[in-house]
C-alpha cells in the first residue's frame, strides 16, 4: 500500500479488508496445533490468490479506462509504467501483470479468471497461461482454455509452460519455431569479478537450456539433511559450483591453448 495513505484514508470499499488484515496480524498463534497451523498456511495462500485475482480484475478495468495516474490527476504514459513508478515494481513484473490482467479480464481467458478468483489457481499459473496463449489466435485460446485450466490444477508453472509449448507446436508449428528461435537469440550470460573477489552473474536462458540447467542443479541443490542451514539460494549457488567442479574433474571439457581446464 502507498505509504502516503493513512489507515483512515483508504479508498472506498477497502476499510473492511484492512481491518481483517490488522486482525490477522495480531492473532495469537501459540495455542494452535501443528495441523491447524499447516491448514492456515494453505487457506491463507488460497485467500491471497483470490485477492490477487480481484486486484488483477481492477487493474484490467483501470487499464481499459486509461485511468492509470488518475489518483494524482494525470494520465500515465502506460499502465505498466504507472505500476513501476507507484509500486516500485520491476519492468518485467509490471508488464507481466498488465498482460495477465488483460488476458483474464479483457481477453479470452475467462475460465482462468474464474479459477484464480476462486482460489483454485495461483497468479503464477494464470501468468503462465496468459503469456503462453498471447501469440495464439483468440479462438484457439478459447477452445484450449478448459484443457489448460485442468492441466494447471495438476501441474506446477514450469510443467504447465511445457504443455503450452506443445500447444503452440500443434496449433502453429511455424510460429512456434519462430518463437523458439527468438527466445534462443535472447539468451545471454554476464559474469564479472567484484572488488572483493566475489563473482557476480546474471543472465537469461531459453526454455530448453533453462530446463537442462535446472534439472542438473536440482539433485545437487537438495538440503544435505534436516538441519542444513543454507537458504535455497545458497544451495543453488553451491550446486552450480559443484556442477562446474565435476565437469572440470571429469576431463571432458575442450582444450584451451592445448591445455585442458582443471
Amino acid at each position: 500500500m502507498d505509504s502516503n495513505w493513512c489507515s483512515n484514508e483508504l479508498p472506498e470499499g477497502l476499510t473492511g479488508l484492512a481491518a481483517a488484515v490488522d486482525d490477522l496480524a495480531t492473532q495469537d498463534l501459540d495455542g494452535l496445533t501443528d495441523a491447524a497451523r499447516a491448514e492456515r498456511i494453505l487457506a491463507l495462500r488460497r485467500l491471497l490468490d483470490r485477492q490477487e485475482g480481484c486486484w488483477l480484475r481492477e487493474l484490467a478495468a483501470v487499464d481499459a479506462r486509461g485511468a492509470a495516474g488518475a489518483e494524482q490527476g494525470v494520465q500515465a504514459a502506460s499502465t505498466a509504467g504507472w505500476l513501476r513508478g507507484r509500486l516500485r515494481m520491476g519492468a518485467s513484473a509490471a508488464s507481466s501483470l498488465v498482460r495477465t490482467a488483460r488476458a483474464l479480464f479483457r481477453g479470452p481467458l475467462t475460465k482462468t479468471a474464474e479459477a484464480l478468483c476462486g482460489g483454485e489457481l495461483s497468479v503464477a499459473h494464470a501468468s503462465a497461461l496468459a503469456y503462453g496463449t498471447s501469440d495464439l489466435p483468440t479462438q484457439t485460446a478459447v477452445e484450449a482454455e478448459p484443457v489448460l485450466v485442468a492441466a494447471a490444477h495438476r501441474l506446477d508453472p514450469p510443467r504447465l509452460r511445457r504443455v503450452l509449448g506443445h500447444l503452440h507446436q500443434v496449433a502453429d508449428p511455424d510460429g512456434a519455431d519462430r518463437h523458439a528461435q527468438r527466445q534462443h537469440e535472447q539468451r545471454w550470460l554476464w559474469l564479472a569479478p567484484t572488488f572483493e573477489g566475489m563473482v557476480a552473474l546474471h543472465g537469461l536462458l531459453d526454455p530448453e537450456a533453462g530446463q537442462t540447467l535446472l534439472a542438473a542443479l536440482e539433485p545437487l541443490a537438495r538440503p544435505a539433511n534436516g538441519e542444513d542451514p543454507r537458504s535455497s539460494d545458497q544451495r543453488r549457488a553451491d550446486a552450480l559450483t559443484e556442477l562446474a567442479r565435476r565437469a572440470l574433474e571429469g576431463g571432458q571439457l575442450p582444450q584451451t591453448g592445448g591445455v585442458r581446464p582443471s
